[in-house]
Order: structure tokens, then C-alpha cells, then sequence
């Protein structure tokens, strides 16, 4: 089977920006420039240059052309791993911006899906994380704080740690599995505010309640997180028995 010409020009630039001939934020020749280099039409390069936006390689802007963007850190959603271990992973420098931590009594919210007595304490952690110099998401844990005590005397060790991992070494618990629901809509200007974000951009706003053995729940994590920086995969396997 014959590979489409424009396939073919993808994979060419796929692999000079992979390879370094285009750096991250460096313009890519025009369309007209493509189209004499590979002696293709307008559609065809049009297309391969779709795929390539599609596969998270470029952005086009009008007035500005094509250029190489940063890739964006996976999160595997078949694998119970913390906002930090995931940017880590790919070799990015994560830090913290503002820090609070507080015990305050569980919203309601917050109460139903911990189990919670009206009233019980949680402790409200907000942060925001950093990646590579860039503002990427806000981040509000609220934990049973019966399982966590003295966690506001541990703020500075949140600074250089994820959560998960403070909790797994300060406290000795086993996160066991999660449930998490993940929707996406343009910023609007609490968004733009936190983030410090200058124009309208998607953002995905996460719940996440998660579990320790035997089905306690233990946390509710609710986030906001720049969709053009950072980027979901869900494992599927099998079909589903009739």
C-alpha cells in the first residue's frame, strides 16, 4: 500500500524537529517554502502540517506561521501517579508557587465523598505548580486529616516533594486507586488570573477522589490545568462482554 505524500512529509518533519533541526518556538519554513522543498500542493502540505498539530509538534498561528511547540508531559490514566511525578518523569523541572495548607471542616462536597461526619476536619492544600518556569495548573487536596496529622508543620517539604510521595514516606500510607473525572473548557478570568495566562486557552478541570486499601476513601483533589502544556492517555483493552 502506497503512504500518502503528505503522511511521507510529516514523518520527514517529525523527524527534524525530533532530531533538533527545528528548535522548540523556531518558526518552520512557509507553506509556499514546503511546498517548493517537497514539490507537493498546498493541500498536502496543509495536511502533513495537521497531523503534525494534532500530534502536539507544532501550533499555527495566524499572522505568525507554524512553530515547533514544547511537548507536553503524558499522564497515563491506567497508573495511580501524582501531578509532579508525572512532569518529573519527562525530565521537567517542577517547583511550587503560592502554598497554603489549612485544617478546615469538610465542605459538603468534600464530606460525601470522603464519608465524612458533618463537621470532620479536612486539611485543604492549594498550590501552584510550576513546570519549567511556567504557572500549569492549581491544585486543591483536601485530606482526611485524622490520617495526616501535623501535615500544615510539613509545608516546606511540600515545596521539594509531590504529595503522593510525602505521604507514602511521611506517613506510610498506600494510595491504592483512584476515580477521576476530567473536563475541558476555555479559561475564563479566575483561570487567567491564577495561571497568569494572557489570552483564552482550554484547560482541563479535574475531580479526583482517591482510595487507600480496603476502599477508604482518603482525598478529593479537584485541579486546573493548562490543556496546550499538559496532556491525558487512556489504556483501553478488550471489548466489553455482551
Amino acid at each position: 500500500m502506497q503512504i500518502p505524500l503528505y503522511m511521507k512529509v510529516g514523518d520527514i518533519l517529525k523527524k527534524e524537529i525530533q532530531e533538533g533541526t527545528y528548535q522548540v518556538g523556531e518558526l518552520l519554513p512557509t507553506e509556499d517554502d514546503l511546498e517548493k522543498r517537497f514539490s507537493a500542493s498546498r493541500t498536502t502540505i496543509r495536511s502533513a502540517l495537521g497531523k503534525l498539530e494534532r500530534d502536539g509538534l507544532i501550533i499555527r498561528k495566524q499572522g505568525k506561521g507554524t512553530i515547533v511547540r514544547e511537548p507536553k508531559p503524558i499522564q497515563n490514566l491506567n497508573l495511580l501517579t501524582s501531578f509532579t511525578e508525572t512532569l518529573r518523569e519527562k525530565g521537567i523541572v517542577v517547583e511550587t508557587g503560592d502554598l497554603s495548607v489549612e485544617s478546615i471542616p469538610a465542605p459538603p462536597r468534600v464530606a460525601q465523598a470522603l464519608n465524612l461526619d458533618k463537621g470532620q476536619k479536612v486539611y485543604l492544600v492549594r498550590r501552584t505548580r510550576i513546570a519549567d518556569g511556567y504557572p500549569i495548573a492549581f491544585m486543591s487536596n483536601y485530606l482526611a486529616a485524622n490520617m495526616v496529622p501535623g501535615l500544615e508543620e510539613k509545608k516546606n517539604l511540600l515545596r521539594i516533594k509531590g504529595l503522593y510521595q510525602l505521604l507514602e514516606e511521611e506517613y506510610d500510607l498506600k494510595l491504592i486507586r483512584a476515580q477521576e473525572t476530567i473536563e475541558a473548557y476555555l479559561s475564563g478570568p479566575l483561570e487567567m488570573d491564577i495561571l497568569q495566562l494572557t489570552e483564552r486557552i482550554p484547560v482541563f478541570h479535574t475531580v479526583r477522589t482517591t482510595y487507600l486499601a480496603e476502599g477508604k476513601p482518603f482525598e478529593l483533589v479537584v485541579s486546573i490545568i493548562r490543556a496546550d502544556r499538559y496532556e491525558y492517555r487512556v489504556y483501553l483493552e478488550n471489548r466489553p462482554q455482551k
